[in-house]
């Protein structure tokens, strides 16, 4: 079958080894899962018109566990050009030596249908522990030049402390530009704050790409999100956003069409929380309190769930592309929550949009354990979710109108990490 079969091609990369990134691994042993089932390395799937999904290479990696071992997270780089075409795919492997490496991901010139990959560059060390996310951006005159300059945002979770790693691109090869260490945490939770963990990087979306960048860090273990610009390739930290005491910032997304607001998701509180980057100082502020993803009476005392953290362990949340509806993840619970932006427009302030919070207008289940990675389409159609623990990614069809969640498809992938989406014709 052709990739003109497909209407996108996902990556998903898998965790090559038992029991990881799961808090509750040494003291409780784990959450329970089938530990037989590993991943083999990064997997494309495709995605058909109707949101069906299939395996593409007959399920084989398209990069393999020997060339690059747990690859937790990946980015693509859709305009570094190449006589080869296609695109560069940044991964990082999640160990404490940490490391990532870019490679060339195509489609094959023989028959259209098998995706191929090979390494474009070295692997290179990811400058801190168990980096576990990695993002990028297209920056103008980062080099004081006016060409537009890649630039890769590592989070390393981190052993002793969290650290955010910066990379450039100059013609396909990439260096390190700057590290920040994050320190020590908030200690609100002993066994999981004691230190800071950079958990992920969200860039705040701007018309100008001649403007500053700015860029925001989910500190999970200092309950805080980390402000920075970058401007004239120079990175300056210009503030900090504390979250609630115990909270644990995982994962941050700006809202595609109201760029200064952003939703957080709070792992270990099991919340969403609604912040704003205000327009007089650009820094960031909480919008109320945050919301809770879970039932309220769950889990109940006797249930197994209650032992890991009262039940609560959220994971990704992100926005549609309209920027209408929040899509947040529950692990344990097994669960996304859809809720609705509720706003006013601000006729005396040039039509501002002024957030009045979020309304919960659906929770569904994800249809398997431990949903790890949510995955937006970019027509805001599909909703694709990485389950760790169950071993498979499911696709969901999303109404436009009321943003509600319709189950199309699920596929086995054991110790799905992470899927990113690029649409087939661009390989």
């Amino acid at each position: 079958m052709s990739l003109n079969n497909y209407k996108y091609v996902g990556l998903v990369g898998c965790y090559t080894k038992e029991g990881q990134a799961d808090p509750f691994e040494a003291t409780l042993g784990g959450v329970p899962h089938d530990r037989t089932l590993v991943g083999e390395g990064v997997i494309a799937i495709g995605v058909d018109d109707d949101g069906r999904l299939s395996y593409l290479n007959d399920g084989t990696p398209v990069i393999t566990a020997k060339e690059l071992e747990n690859p937790s997270y990946l980015t693509i780089l859709e305009n570094v050009e190449s006589e080869e075409g296609g695109v560069v795919v940044c991964v990082v492997s999640e160990l404490e030596e940490g490391k990532w490496q870019p490679f060339r991901v195509s489609a094959s010139n023989d028959d259209g249908a098998t995706i191929r990959s090979k390494p474009a560059g070295a692997p290179m060390k990811s400058g801190g522990e168990y980096p576990c996310h990695i993002t990028s951006a297209r920056v103008v005159g980062f080099d004081g030049e006016s060409k537009a300059t890649s630039l890769l945002f590592i989070c390393n979770y981190g052993e002793q402390e969290g650290v955010l790693s910066i990379f450039s691109s100059h013609d396909s090869a990439f260096k390190p530009e700057a590290k920040f260490m994050f320190g020590d945490g908030s200690k609100a939770d002993l066994n999981r704050q004691q230190c800071s963990h950079a958990h992920s990087t969200s860039i705040a979306s701007t018309c100008d790409p001649y403007s500053p960048v700015d860029i925001c860090v989910a500190d999970l273990g200092s309950d805080a999100i980390v402000q920075f610009s970058i401007k004239s390739g120079r990175v300056r930290e210009t503030g900090r956003l504390a979250a609630p005491q115990g909270s644990g910032p995982r994962s941050l997304m700006f809202n595609p069409k109201y760029n200064h607001l952003a939703i957080v998701s709070l792992e270990m509180t099991g919340e969403t929380w609604l912040i704003r980057r205000r327009s007089h100082d650009g820094c960031l502020e909480g919008l109320g309190s945050p919301v809770s993803i879970l039932p309220s009476e769950w889990p109940s005392s006797d249930m197994t769930e209650s032992q890991y953290n009262q039940g609560r362990w959220a994971s990704d949340a992100l926005w549609s592309e309209d920027g209408k509806y929040v899509y947040a993840a529950a692990r344990l619970h097994d669960s996304i929550s859809v809720f609705e932006l509720k706003y006013r427009v601000d006729k005396y302030r040039d039509n501002t949009v002024v957030a009045e919070g979020l309304e919960l207008v659906q929770r569904i289940s994800t249809e398997g354990r431990t949903p790890r990675c949510l995955c937006m389409s970019d027509c805001g159609q599909f909703l694709l979710i990485a389950h760790q623990h169950s071993h498979d990614v499911s696709s969901f069809e999303r109404n436009e109108v009321n943003g509600k969640l319709a189950l199309v498809d699920r596929i086995t992938l054991p110790n799905a990490a992470c899927i990113k989406l690029i649409r087939a014709d661009k390989l």
